[in-house]
């Protein structure tokens, strides 16, 4: 369960109105009456890894708007792959250890910046960086994941390439091109080169450290 003292609930209908974040994030068909927005109007600090679609699934928690800096002292995940998690609305900076991401809409008017990769992958989701992104690496697999900025120059694509991303990622023909040659032949990399296996082995990786990515 995620701790409330750093930010208010709202319901859906109020958080809308009072904070119009409908205009800066996609909602998709889901019905959201029942859900909640949790809100913070100033930087917002936490402490351990925030996982999308728990947050709404198990805390009925639609999504997060800070008007500040987002400051994550773990994982910024999201396991949905169809849009079925919480949105992020960060209208400063947002920091985490790692980004992976999925079918979730993730909007940072500021930098972002990840101790180690972000990793972006299902065609469902979004992630729109108004700033510069600082990371070891940035990959998309059919992602819609769009930087105004700067991108590590380790940055890559595979599938979907947002049209104004064409001269910022470097596209890879399989996961072949970006895993260390180890990595590659622990997940069979050759064999399943595509599909949401190898996704789920190259994530489960990233988010406990280990360096999977090439350098």
């Amino acid at each position: 369960m995620i701790e409330t003292g750093s930010y208010e609930l709202l319901s859906f209908e109020e958080a809308r109105d009072k904070l119009r974040f409908d205009r800066e994030i996609s909602l998709g068909l889901f019905d959201l009456s029942s859900f909640r927005i949790a809100y913070c109007p100033r930087d917002f600090a936490y402490v351990g890894d925030i996982e999308l679609y728990q947050w709404m699934w198990c805390d009925r928690i639609a999504g997060i708007v800070v008007d500040g800096d987002m400051t994550i002292d773990g994982d910024l995940m999201d396991n949905s792959f169809d849009g079925s998690a919480a949105f992020v609305l960060a209208r400063g900076n947002l920091r985490a250890r790692t980004v992976t991401l999925g079918g979730a809409e993730v909007v940072v008017r500021g930098d972002m910046r990840a101790e180690g990769p972000v990793f972006n992958n299902s065609s469902a989701g979004r992630c729109e960086i108004g700033g510069s992104l600082h990371a070891s690496h940035l990959v998309t697999d059919d992602h819609a994941t769009v930087v105004a900025g700067r991108t590590p120059a380790r940055s890559f694509a595979l599938g979907y390439v947002d049209p104004t991303m064409s001269d910022k990622l470097r596209v890879a023909n399989s996961y072949l091109d970006l895993l260390t040659p180890d990595a590659a032949a622990e997940f069979d990399a050759r064999g399943r080169g595509v599909g949401p296996e190898i996704v789920v082995r190259i994530v489960t990786a990233i988010r406990s450290g280990r360096p999977v990515l090439r350098s």
